[in-house]
C-alpha cells in the first residue's frame, strides 16, 4: 500500500471530521481532499510535469520530481499529496539551508519546478526554471468529481529529504512508501494513538522526524494536527488549550523555552498525554520541570533521517532516563565492535539498525549507499552507544565527533549529558581542541541561565565530581547562545 492510497481512504472515511487547523482555521479531512485534487490538476495546468510509464526508474522511485518548499499548513500537505496523486516524487527543500546549498539540491535532484510561497520567493526564486506560489495562484473551477491518484507502488520514493550537510554538500535520502508507514506502524501501537488524538505540530516539516510524526501518523489514521509555522513557547501553550492538543513532539531546546513559558502561565494544559522529545541530550532539570507542569513524562526518542526516521523511543510503560528507550517492535539494533561482531549488553560501540524503515538510499550516492548499508541490510548509523541487560538504547555520541584524549575515545555527548545537569546551564556543546601532549582535549561552550551566573571554577568543580579526570573540559568558553543548524541541533563546525 502506498501513502496516498491510505490517505485517500481515510479521508473518505473521516470526510467529515478535522484534520489539519492551521492559521486559517480549521480544514476538514473531505476539504483537504478536495484541496489536494485541486492542486494536482492546478500543477498539471502549469506544466508541473507528470511522469510516463517508462520514467520509472528500476523496481522503484520516479525520475520526475518536484521541489516543496512551504511552511507548517494545510498547503504544505495538500501540495504533498497532490504531487504524489500525479505520480511525481517531492524533493522536500529545507528553507534554512543557505542558497548554496539550495542550489546544490536543485541540481543533485534535476527539478524544474518548485511549489512554494511568495515569502520564499528570494531563497528559490533565482534557483530553478520555475517556483509556483500558491499564495498568487487564481483559483481554478469547481470541479464535479475527484480523479483518482496515479497508482504507485510500496518500493516507489515517497520524499526526499536532503541531510543538513555541515561539513559537506547535502545528500539526499530516498525514502519509499514502504519505508515510512513500517515506522508509522511501529509507533502506532507502542504509544496507543487513535482518532481521537489531536497531535502538535511545531517542529518544521522539512525534518523528518516531523513529516513522519506530525503529517504521515495523524493523517492517515484520522487523528487531527495543529500546525504552528513559527515556534513560540506561549503559542504552544495557547495551542494545547484551545485545542485540546493530546500529543506534542519537540526538540528540547523547544521544550526548554515551554517549560520556560509555563512556569508563570495559567493555560489548561490537562489535555496532553504524550509528549516525545530527541536529537540532542536532554537534562533532568528539563524532564522534572516538564512533568511537573505536565503531570506527564517527557520521552527520549533516537532516530535519523536515513530511518524514515525513529529507531526507538521511550514509551510511558517503558521507560528509563538517559536512554533512548527500546528500539521500536520491527527495527534491530546491534552495537558492533571494531572486528565487526555484535558487542554484548554494556559494551560500547558502533549502532547499526536494521528493519523495513531503512532508506532505499541516498540519491546520486550509489558508493556511499553502498558503505552505508551492508548486503544484509544493516545501517550504519555513525553513531556510538551500548544496549543495555533491559535492552534500553544508550546514546553515548557521533563517531566522527570522538575526542580522542592520549589514545582514549571520548564522546562528546557524555561531558554535554553532565554539563547539562548542573541547575545553572542552559546548553552546552562539547569540542576537541589540538593539546600538544594529550592530541586532543575537552572544550566546553557553556550558555547559562540569565539567573545563574556560574564561574569555570564551579563548572570544573561539579565535573570531577562527576566525570573521570580526563574527561573533565580543559576549557571553558561562556557565550550568551550557541549556534545552531536547520534541524536546531548545535552546529559545532561554528564554535
Amino acid at each position: 500500500m502506498s501513502l496516498t492510497e491510505k490517505f485517500f481512504q481515510c479521508c473518505k472515511s473521516f470526510s467529515q471530521k478535522t484534520a489539519i487547523v492551521d492559521e486559517k482555521g480549521a480544514i476538514s479531512y473531505g476539504e483537504l481532499l478536495k484541496l489536494a485534487s485541486d492542486l494536482s490538476a492546478i500543477f498539471q495546468k502549469l506544466g508541473v510535469s507528470v511522469p510516463s510509464p517508462s520514467s520509472r526508474v528500476g523496481s522503484g522511485g520516479l525520475q520526475t520530481k518536484a521541489g516543496l518548499c512551504l511552511p507548517n499548513s494545510r498547503e504544505f500537505v495538500a501540495s504533498y499529496f497532490a504531487l504524489l496523486f500525479n505520480g511525481i516524487t517531492p524533493v522536500i527543500i529545507n528553507p534554512l539551508f543557505s542558497p548554496l546549498q539550495i542550489a546544490y539540491v536543485v541540481k543533485d535532484s534535476s527539478i524544474e519546478s518548485i511549489i512554494t510561497s511568495s515569502s520564499f520567493k528570494d531563497l528559490v526564486g533565482g534557483v530553478v526554471k520555475e517556483c509556483i506560489y500558491l499564495d498568487q495562484i487564481p483559483p481554478l473551477p469547481a470541479v464535479s468529481s475527484l480523479a483518482p491518484p496515479v497508482p504507485l507502488r510500496e518500493e516507489d520514493i515517497a520524499a526526499i529529504f536532503y541531510t543538513s550537510g555541515t561539513s559537506a554538500n547535502p545528500k539526499g535520502v530516498m525514502l519509499t512508501h514502504k519505508n515510512v508507514l513500517s515506522n508509522l506502524e511501529g509507533c502506532f501501537l507502542p504509544f496507543g494513538f487513535s482518532d481521537r488524538d489531536i497531535f502538535l505540530g511545531v517542529i518544521p516539516l522539512f525534518h523528518t522526524f516531523a513529516f513522519t510524526v506530525t503529517l504521515v501518523m495523524p493523517l492517515l489514521f484520522g487523528a487531527s494536527v495543529v500546525y504552528i509555522s513559527r515556534f513560540s513557547g506561549p503559542r504552544v501553550l495557547e495551542s494545547i488549550e484551545k485545542e485540546k492538543v493530546t500529543f506534542l513532539l519537540a526538540i528540547p531546546s523547544m521544550y526548554k523555552a515551554v517549560v520556560r513559558t509555563a512556569q508563570t502561565s495559567t493555560h489548561d494544559l490537562s489535555s496532553l498525554r504524550l509528549a516525545v522529545t530527541g536529537g540532542e541530550p536532554v537534562p533532568m532539570e528539563l524532564l522534572n520541570a516538564f512533568q511537573k507542569i505536565f503531570s506527564v513524562p517527557l520521552l527520549e526518542g533516537y532516530g535519523l533521517t536515513e530511518a524514515s526516521p525513529i529507531v526507538s523511543v521511550n514509551t510511558p510503560e517503558s521507560y528509563k532516563y538517559g536512554t533512548a528507550g527500546h528500539p521500536l517492535p520491527n527495527v534491530e539494533v546491534r552495537i558492533i565492535g571494531e572486528d565487526y561482531h555484535g558487542l554484548p549488553p554494556g559494551k560500547e560501540g558502533d549502532i547499526w539498525v536494521r528493519g523495513p524503515n531503512i532508506m532505499k538510499g541516498y540519491l546520486n550516492l550509489p558508493e556511499l549507499t553502498r558503505e552505508t548499508i551492508t548486503p544484509e541490510g544493516w545501517l550504519k548509523t555513525g553513531d556510538i552507544g551500548r544496549l543495555d541487560e533491559e535492552g534500553f538504547l544508550k546514546i553515548t555520541g557521533r563517531k566522527k565527533e570522538l575526542i580522542i584524549i592520549s589514545g582514549e575515545n571520548v564522546a562528546p555527548a557524555e561531558i554535554e549529558d553532565i554539563i547539562s545537569r548542573h541547575s545553572g546551564v542552559f546548553e552546552v556543546a562539547v569540542v576537541g581542541v589540538p593539546d600538544r601532549l594529550r592530541g586532543e582535549v575537552p572544550k566546553a561552550y557553556v550558555v547559562c541561565h540569565s539567573d545563574t551566573p556560574l564561574s569555570e571554577d564551579q563548572l570544573r568543580e561539579y565535573c570531577h565530581q562527576h566525570l573521570p579526570h580526563y574527561k573533565v573540559p580543559r576549557l571553558f568558553e561562556f557565550r550568551k547562545e550557541l549556534p545552531h543548524g536547520p534541524t536546531g541541533k548545535v552546529l559545532k563546525r561554528a564554535l
